[in-house]
């Protein structure tokens, strides 16, 4: 079949769908019910807005579907945006008290495929045999969701009908309540239950769509096998796939701002859903197939979504070879795909102190982060204790588990620190102590750990609470989690494991701040304490001999022995304190911190307010992002990069994004290709953790900042998604001009 219109129509919901768009359908119906079955509880009364929503919302079907699932928006009228505000506004508004906003997650796909959504109802009524009062209405309201979404697929299906569709209607009923038998039809159903996460229940899903390559691999092998399916058919079902993902995102970028949709007009704007592929199997093999392939061979370079997420084993590109290319390929044209080193992360949730068997499903979620698997719950996914209403809490308690998020040490976070360390040791060098760089690191760490305790003294108040009503509240994760309907429990507070990631945030700042002064002052002793923190205090202005002398400072980027030395040396210290503060929480309740590098966009969110560092960055610049170096600290090209960047210790982080900027003259045609595929195999193959790429040409950026309208097809990867880049903030427009200029 020809996809082109398929395509077409995603691209142009991506580039010219108004930017005020709006879910009316999902809205207007919430709002509606919003005050309706109060006296019910959580449970309850949330299947009931599942069956009235999905029981009311529209299901189109148009003629050039090969994958059902659509939710419509449009723009509201004069009155409606009164009526949207209204009920944004309102304490009954459904999200802030029957659904959920965090998500983040990752169901149990293979549950999904194996049992259906009958076989899920089936478990739920055979626990309800053996369950107490409060566990019955956790699973009536289970099997009610469960139901809702099985009467939603059957409206699909005669919907498709209707149009003339009949084996689209087909493949539908076989899904309603069995598990799928074939390709489309596995395909279909995973496709229905993300549309129902992303387009009705969870603002900001970031869902986690599984490894789909090894979830759908042996319904494809075995419809090749019957004469059911070709290869070329089975691309045209991924590509639906793909388009469907597209039509149903919002225009605009998420986390610095600017105009945009808003995850309250449109749950999914401008919200990644992750597809995992490869990886490794049971026996430690790479698990790449011929169907990792063809998901490979489908990734539209103009889409935003799925972001593949390529799970890398050790000389997979050696191995697998075609596949390779075609991924390195794809890498140099989509920026909405990624790749993982499989056997780091495993390695890293070793160091934690978890088994194997537990890690087995580990999954990316949210922007650059690992779940050890389906038996662990992200703290600050799904409901929180604020939402276990029935239970006790004491005031002090009830203080701690509204505090937001604890994302920073600091206002500033780690730069923060190192300059109070800074300014600390200054004024005991004016004292006439003796300062040496030992005292920096100790300082910093210790200010590191007074944080690290407190983060998980506040997730372990905040699990206390849960675990007093596991079964009060339910979230749509539960119903396709078997684990929640074996416990009769919310996987919010009934998982094995618990756990919140905790980055070394703007890192290469943080780094080339410690290169610096230990440079300059302890090692050349071409300046003191005092006299570098007052050029800093001035933005080094009247100081410029000493912004040259740091200045040309060798960095974090620049493969420079000794700055590598202390790279290895900050992480290595970061990790073990993490470590052991981790033992006691993760021994007595299965909680603990995962330590990752990642600062998404907050490098320029809270560089643009803090003064001068002592690495040289001027007041009011960006800080460094995620695992990168700093800007213009890469000064020895790609290769010397990727040196620095192994001198990280990988097999200790669980997750660190790194996004990898190229110019595509710099590998164009076959040779480029064969040089950038050799590189980054090289780099996976030493120890490297993740790329993300960006391959734009930066005369191309700065000619859409000028003329948007000529350039709507532009992608580029903001952190742990992809944007397009005339619909982005000037700001960061900006940053991810100088990320490609490293300056």
């Amino acid at each position: 079949m020809d996809m082109t219109k398929n395509v077409a129509e995603a691209i142009t919901a991506l580039t010219e769908k108004p930017v005020l768009s709006t879910s009316a359908e999902r809205v207007f119906i919430l709002d509606e019910i919003k005050s309706e079955k109060k006296d019910l509880p959580q449970p309850l009364r949330f299947a009931f807005t599942m069956q009235t929503l999905l029981g009311r919302v529209s299901v189109p079907v148009e003629p050039h579907d090969l994958i059902a699932g659509r939710a419509l928006d449009r723009i509201l009228t004069n009155e409606e945006e009164k009526r949207f505000k209204e009920y944004n506004d309102s304490p009954d508004n459904p999200n802030k008290v029957v659904l959920f906003d965090s998500g983040h997650g990752c169901y149990d796909w293979q549950a999904a495929l194996d049992l259906g959504l009958g076989g899920l109802i089936a478990k739920a009524e055979e626990r309800k045999k053996t369950a107490t009062s409060d566990q019955t209405v956790f699973l009536n309201g289970i099997i009610g969701v469960l139901g809702a979404i099985s009467d939603y697929i059957a409206r699909y299906a005669d919907e498709a009908e209707r149009c003339g569709k009949p084996d689209l209607a087909a493949t539908l009923r076989s899904v309603v309540s069995d598990p799928p038998k074939s390709f489309r039809a596995a395909l279909q159903l995973l496709w229905i239950i993300a549309l129902i996460d992303c387009a009705y229940v969870t603002p900001n899903p970031t869902l986690t769509l599984g490894r789909m390559d090894t979830l759908l691999y042996p319904y494809y092998k075995n419809d090749i096998r019957n004469g059911t399916l070709t290869r070329d058919v089975a691309k045209d079902y991924i590509t639906d796939y793909y388009c469907k993902h597209n039509l149903i995102m919002g225009r605009g970028e998420h986390q610095v701002g600017g105009e945009a949709t808003g995850f309250n007009r449109m749950c999914n704007f401008d919200a990644p859903q992750y597809m995992l592929l490869a990886g490794s199997d049971e026996n430690g093999n790479c698990a790449a197939n011929e169907l990792t392939e063809l998901f490979a061979e489908c990734i539209e370079p103009r889409f935003k979504n799925p972001v593949a997420v390529v799970y890398y084993t050790k000389n997979m590109d050696e191995e697998r070879p075609r596949l390779w290319k075609i991924l390195a390929e794809k890498a140099l044209k989509s920026a909405s795909l990624m790749f993982y080193n499989d056997d780091a992360v495993r390695a890293a949730f070793g160091k934690i102190g978890l088994n194997k068997e537990d890690t087995k499903d580990f999954y990316h979620f949210g922007c650059n982060w690992a779940a050890p698997g389906l038996d662990a719950n992200w703290m600050l996914g799904g409901p929180k204790a604020v939402k276990y209403v029935t239970a006790p809490r004491t005031p002090e308690e009830d203080e701690i588990i509204r505090l937001p998020f604890m994302r920073s040490p600091g206002t500033y976070d780690h730069p923060e620190l190192f300059m109070k360390v800074f300014e600390e040791l200054a004024a005991k060098e004016a004292s006439g102590e003796t300062v040496t760089i030992e005292d920096f690191y100790t300082g910093f760490f210790e200010k590191c750990a007074e944080y690290i305790e407190k983060k998980l003294a506040v997730n372990h108040v905040d699990l206390a609470v849960r675990k007093r009503a596991p079964s009060s509240v339910l979230d749509l994760t539960d119903c396709f989690l078997p684990t929640s309907i074996e416990r009769a429990e919310c996987f919010s507070a009934s998982a094995k494991y618990h756990f919140e990631v905790h980055g070394f945030r703007m890192f290469g700042t943080v780094a080339d701040c410690f290169i610096t002064v230990d440079t300059l002052v302890f090692r050349k002793k071409l300046l003191t304490l005092n006299g570098l923190l007052k050029a800093v205090k001035a933005d080094f202005i009247g100081y410029e001999d000493v912004l040259g002398l740091v200045r040309n400072v060798p960095k974090y980027g620049s493969d420079d022995p000794f700055a590598n030395e202390h790279v290895h040396r900050l992480v290595t210290k970061f990790n073990a304190i993490i470590y052991e503060k981790n033992q006691p929480y993760l021994e007595k309740e299965g909680l603990f911190l995962e330590p990752c590098m990642q600062s998404d966009t907050w490098h320029l969110k809270l560089g643009e307010k803090f003064g001068a560092t002592a690495d040289g960055r001027r007041a009011g610049k960006s800080f460094s992002q995620n695992t990168n170096p700093s800007p213009g600290a890469a000064v020895n090209g790609l290769t010397a990069e990727f040196n620095s960047l192994l001198s990280i210790p990988y097999g200790e982080l669980t997750s660190g994004a790194l996004n990898l900027d190229v110019e595509p003259k710099a590998f164009a045609g076959e040779k480029g290709l064969a040089n950038f595929a050799n590189l980054l195999g090289s780099y996976f193959n030493r120890g490297g953790l993740h790329a993300q790429v960006s391959s734009a040409n930066v005369e191309d950026l700065e000619d859409a900042m000028r003329d948007p309208a000529s350039h709507r097809d532009l992608r580029v990867r903001v952190t742990g998604y992809s944007g397009v880049f005339v619909d982005i903030c000037e700001r960061l427009q900006k940053d991810i001009i100088g990320r490609m200029k490293n300056e």
